[in-house]
């Protein structure tokens, strides 16, 4: 989790982190967190089932940006898929190819070349859907993504639900849902 350099300092952040901590430290079957320490949140997921793998970043970044009033935090998320160590050498990989390049957040590599270019299309997709959302649309995405029905979120946030269709469809949802289960997809077959 990156912030950007005008917001608050690390020990300030903490209450707009601790949903994200919560959700890699809470045990589920499947998954292990490896924590890498440091300032914001920086470690390790492994996962059984690699389908598991874009839901959990977008869940993961949807939990960050919540909080309209909190800071912009950016997960910045390399993947990797093979046997353990392949998978990990993959990821550190992908990690690190978003350092250069400058508006991207999400990297995924596999061994299978042909699968990456399809995977880095459908990354720099997901990227592009949610570098453009408002605060306000991050709201309606984390809620509606919680399986909350548009007159709930229509109530929590004091807007007609109606204006809640409307932030999601601004936002692409739809497109968002399909984009996710196509890259992962794509990552469990490679």
């Amino acid at each position: 989790v990156s912030p950007r350099s005008r917001d608050p300092h690390p020990e300030q952040l903490e209450p707009y982190l601790a949903g994200a901590r919560l959700l890699l430290e809470a045990p589920a079957p499947g998954r292990r967190w490896s924590p890498a320490g440091g300032a914001g949140i920086s470690g390790q997921v492994v996962l059984e089932d690699a389908a598991d793998a874009f839901p959990l970043v977008h869940r993961l970044r949807t939990e960050l940006r919540a909080d309209p009033a909190g800071p912009a935090l950016h997960l910045l998320a390399g993947l990797g898929r093979g046997e353990e160590m392949e998978a990990s050498r993959l990821a550190i990989d992908a990690f690190r190819t978003l350092g250069r390049k400058r508006r991207h957040l999400t990297q995924a590599l596999t061994s299978d070349a042909d699968a990456n270019v399809v995977l880095g299309a459908f990354c720099r997709t997901l990227d592009s859907l949610v570098g453009g959302w408002t605060e306000a649309q991050w709201q309606a995405v984390h809620r509606r993504d919680r399986g909350e029905t548009l007159q709930r979120i229509g109530q929590d946030l004091g807007i007609a639900y109606q204006n809640v269709s409307k932030r999601l469809i601004a936002a692409r949802y739809a497109l968002l849902r399909d984009v996710l289960a196509a890259a992962s997809l794509t990552f469990v077959k490679a």
